[in-house]
């Protein structure tokens, strides 16, 4: 399968596989946890899910392991980036111990901050 051209790509059907053919192109998520912007790596997506849907993934934070909710699709340009798309995700594979998983990040995640905000 061949990428589709920017003007093709909807939020439910854009893949990693049309992302990667502009090296201006970058994906990112709110991490609740950590409340942080993190950049997710599209090479890395696509070397295995290259045709899924992004919509239909889940992206899980590295520090916090707190799952994605949304996902932007942006494009570099010099010091700025311009918004393509927002991606709310209908992961495929969400099941309860996926559920239960981010439930016990969040909290882990919000006792944290709540230990740096009394120091």
């Amino acid at each position: 399968m061949r990428s589709r051209p920017e003007e093709h790509w909807k939020d439910h059907s854009v893949t990693a596989r049309d992302l990667v053919s502009d090296s201006e192109i970058y994906i990112t998520f709110s991490c609740l946890g950590c409340r942080m912007i993190r950049e997710a790596n599209l090479w890395r997506i696509g070397a295995r899910l290259a045709d899924d849907p992004l919509q239909r993934l889940r992206f899980k934070c590295s520090i916090c392991g707190v799952y994605a909710e949304e996902v932007r699709v942006q494009r570099r340009q010099s010091m700025a980036s311009e918004p393509l798309l927002r991606i709310k995700l209908n992961p495929a594979c969400w099941d309860d111990g996926h559920r239960a998983a981010q439930v016990q990040a969040l909290a882990k995640a919000e006792k944290a901050w709540a230990a740096k905000g009394r120091r």
